[in-house]
């Protein structure tokens, strides 16, 4: 073959016949093990349902819920950084085809009479005048793969803010949940904490009644309103975590002069999800599933650079037209056409190229050590958070025994004061304690109901192809 004709296969070569330097991308090994030694100790539901906050049961709960993943700042932050690597994937992926300009000049230029070619004969005079229009095209051959590994880098961003949405929707999700639930907690507080501050008063008149008659100890009646005292600073201190976490759904929900009405009752539970495989969470998790695609982004990046030390290729062609009038642009004999194919291939460059591409290789190692630690973090929180489940059971089963013998005390209680067989102070004992375990009861169950939630949002919520697309 003749060196024109092989110079003419060229590109076809560069078309047909191109490779792609670079590693491809393969998922690390992570050293999760195969099962989770923690079990939840309760009966346990399949998958997280992509609504799970509808399991509660509660139709302001889902309201909530559900104006937050519309309207939360945090969500919509994450949805803009889905859209600008989104847009950014679409202008890298467009560099893969040729770019076609228009073009169009109209010069008008005064020629010297002093140089070495005078103006005469039959020249137009000094004054002269060219019209222009054409298109112009430049086309990268992409032989090495840069184009196509610039491409797998910027898909992999756009999926990675795609999980970061993912995980944004599941953290409000679960903050709506745990704050509403804290608001209901708190008015169960509230009622306990009103029921004890009217028996601690009860017992300062008590105290004092008995001081008067003579038959007090000096210090009874100081430690019945210390006892006052304490409990109206427990009903100020569930008043302000009321108040907090109702300023904390505005904030959420972006309603800021949200209003909750007062509800003692519980949430109740509904059935724990399962926990799966801890290989599972590697396909779950947002978190997880980011870091994997930013590790696909470091990889890709790799290729990107090393292309560049090798020579590069591009088309380039224009189709126009040329004259002297605009009447005479667009006849045939008035055609301009060109085509070529430009060559460029780095000879010394100090070693700058082949640092570069030792810069990438050395953001993949971090990007791969990124992953593996965000995989063992997320076995980690699914083990505290089974462990959380099985403890706050147990206590949530010892304080609902607590709560029972502290109604049949008091009933007890009731019922001898009534009959002129007890003591005031007996009546006033059991009164404390019955609010007591309320108190208790009610906070055990909320750290039940949040061991719940850090289960379900370590397991990554409903799995992927549950979660609403981004908009």
């Amino acid at each position: 073959m003749s060196p024109r004709a092989w110079f003419r296969g060229l590109p076809l070569a560069a078309l047909f016949a191109g490779c792609t330097v670079g590693p491809d991308y393969v998922r690390p090994e992570t050293a999760l093990p195969a099962a989770f030694a923690e079990g939840a100790g309760e009966p346990v539901s399949g998958g997280i349902a992509a609504d799970w906050w509808q399991g509660f049961g509660d139709p302001e709960l889902t309201r909530l819920v559900g104006r937050a993943l519309a309207a939360n700042t945090d969500l919509r932050v994450a949805v803009g950084r889905w859209e600008e690597a989104s847009a950014q994937l679409s202008d890298v992926a467009g560099a893969a085809w040729p770019a076609i300009d228009a073009t169009g000049e109209a010069d008008r230029f005064k020629v010297s009479s002093g140089t070495f070619l005078p103006v005469g004969g039959n020249a137009p005079g000094r004054n002269r005048r060219i019209q222009r229009a054409g298109l112009v095209t430049s086309f990268e051959l992409d032989f090495w793969g840069r184009l196509r590994r610039a491409e797998e880098g910027a898909r992999a961003q756009m999926l990675a803010a795609e999980e970061g949405v993912a995980q944004v929707r599941l953290g409000l999700a679960v903050a709506v949940v745990r704050t509403y639930s804290a608001l209901r907690t708190a008015d169960a507080v509230l009622l306990g904490a009103e029921a004890l501050v009217a028996a601690q008063e009860e017992g300062v008149r008590l105290a004092r009644r008995r001081s008067e008659l003579g038959v007090a100890a000096p210090a009874e009646l100081a430690q019945a309103e210390i006892a006052q005292a304490a409990a109206l600073a427990g009903r100020s201190e569930a008043r302000r975590t009321r108040a907090q976490a109702e300023h904390l759904l505005g904030f959420l929900t972006v309603e800021p002069a949200l209003v909750v009405p007062r509800d003692a009752r519980p949430l109740p539970l509904p059935p724990l999800p399962s926990a799966g495989l801890p290989s599972d969470l590697l396909s779950h998790r947002p978190d997880v599933r980011a870091a994997e695609q930013a590790l696909v982004a470091a990889n890709a990046r790799i290729g990107f650079v090393k292309a560049a030390r090798y020579p590069s290729f591009s088309l380039t062609g224009a189709l126009g037209t040329e004259s002297r009038t605009f009447g005479d642009l667009f006849k045939s004999e008035t055609a301009t056409a060109d085509l070529g194919l430009d060559l460029r291939a780095p000879l010394f460059d100090a070693g700058r190229l082949a640092a570069r591409v030792d810069v990438a290789i050395a953001a993949q190692h971090q990007a791969v050590a990124d992953y593996e630690r965000a995989a063992l973090n997320a076995f980690r929180e699914v083990r505290d958070a089974l462990a959380d489940v099985r403890e706050t059971a147990l206590a949530a089963e010892a304080a609902a025994r607590r709560e029972t013998a502290a109604t049949e005390a008091l009933r007890v209680a009731t019922a001898r004061g009534s009959s002129g067989q007890a003591p005031p102070q007996e009546l006033l004992d059991a009164r404390r304690a019955h609010a007591e375990s309320q108190f208790a009861v009610a906070r055990v169950r909320q750290d039940r109901l949040e061991a719940q939630l850090a289960l379900i949002r370590a397991l990554g919520g409903a799995r992927p192809e549950q979660v609403p697309p981004v908009r």
